[in-house]
């Protein structure tokens, strides 16, 4: 792998925004190499958050982030002409990071499975096309327990959610045209905020909704932990994932191949709540419940603990999840760069610190203002 101060300029396509991730992508590639110029695809309702954050670059970064204003669901993503030919000529890189977890299936089967083929059918005509870094989930394991390797996908498994089997469906279109694509495929686990800032998103769901769930309750109320917590806690900070990506992105050896973007030594559901309860309240530890999966769900909704997440569900799963996410290849790429993905020791202060002033954000502010 070559270092990256002998690595060229890229221009890279950028779609998912305003996702974290996407934004990570962005600041990620513009700090790079002075010379790295961004292509943000944004849809039109997006436009004003991408302004702010062309606004909000650094000197001599701006001018080399340009805005694409489209969407991936469109024939050529819905860009102009000009802009079409442009993306012909220049882009060396596109990193497809758009998606969408919840809704009617068929909206994440035309966002998820169809965004992806408008994006492989645009770059097919790229010129100067190096590769295509195709981001899915590592939860396409779906009901699958045990070791997943990173070059698996179909182990006849049944799906927990329609994010998970249109994610599944995703790969499956990205495998097909890896003989004639560029293509890497990264599977990140659970995305939490980020492992410096705090900076998080999605709190009405998955691991973020535990940070935020932690800092809510009242600290005499103990958590209640479905099954025995033994389960590794599949998360990974975003920021850690926006490196690795940059990184995996210009490995040459990496065409054609999947990776896992998880940590190596996940903390185990118990722990992590453990954590997080005496970082947030110092609560007492929380409270195994031997429970079905199904009968933890309804007990969300009896202590109206469901009123603070449409997605409770999502969650649970994460604090149920008998698996453990191989990802000796990512690895073995990242250690020449040395980007290592942190211990949940070494952050969740820090998740919970920008959650709890999030929390506090939002009791100041006016009720019609104050989101959930």
């Amino acid at each position: 792998m070559a270092d990256a101060a002998d690595l060229k300029p890229a221009v890279a396509l950028i779609t998912g925004f305003p996702r974290l991730v996407a934004r990570g992508l962005v600041q990620r590639g513009l700090n790079l190499h002075p010379h790295n110029r961004i292509q943000l695809l944004v849809a039109p309702a997006h436009r004003e958050a991408a302004e702010a954050l062309r606004a909000s670059l650094a000197p001599g970064q701006a001018e080399r982030l340009t805005l694409l204003i489209g969407q991936t669901t469109d024939v050529d993503l819905g860009l102009a002409g000009p802009d079409v030919q442009r993306l012909i000529e220049e882009t060396t890189h596109i990193f497809h990071a758009e998606s969408e977890q919840h809704g009617p299936r068929s909206r994440l089967q035309r966002v998820n499975v169809g965004g992806l083929a408008n994006v492989l059918s645009t770059a097919r005509d790229l010129q100067a096309l190096q590769r295509i870094c195709v981001f899915s989930t590592a939860f396409v394991s779906g009901d699958r327990r045990g070791l997943i390797r990173e070059e698996e996908l179909d182990g006849r498994q049944q799906f927990n959610a329609p994010f998970e089997q249109t994610m599944f469906a995703a790969e499956q279109v990205a495998r097909a045209v890896m003989p004639r694509l560029p293509i890497t495929v990264l599977r990140p686990s659970a995305l939490i905020g980020h492992s410096r800032t705090g900076e998080a998103e999605g709190l009405t769901e998955g691991p973020n909704y535990l940070v935020r769930l932690m800092v809510r309750l009242p600290a005499e109320v103990p958590f209640l932990l479905p099954g025995r917590g033994v389960v590794p806690f599949n998360i990974v900070p975003v920021d850690y994932v926006v490196h690795a990506a940059w990184v995996i992105a210009q490995a040459p050896e990496a065409v054609g191949r999947t990776f896992h973007l998880t940590d190596p030594n996940p903390v185990s559901a118990r722990e992590a709540c453990e954590l997080l309860g005496e970082l947030a309240a110092n609560r007492p530890a929380p409270v195994r419940a031997h429970w079905p999966l199904r009968l933890a769900g309804k007990v969300l909704q009896w202590t109206r603990l469901d009123r603070f997440a449409p997605d409770q569900m999502a969650l649970l799963h994460d604090l149920t999840r008998q698996v453990t996410y191989d990802c000796s290849g990512a690895l073995e790429l990242l250690a020449h760069a040395g980007v290592v993905c942190p211990p949940f020791e070494a952050y969740a202060d820090v998740l919970v610190g920008w959650v709890a002033d999030y929390e506090r954000s939002l009791r100041n502010e006016p009720d019609h203002l104050a989101g959930a």
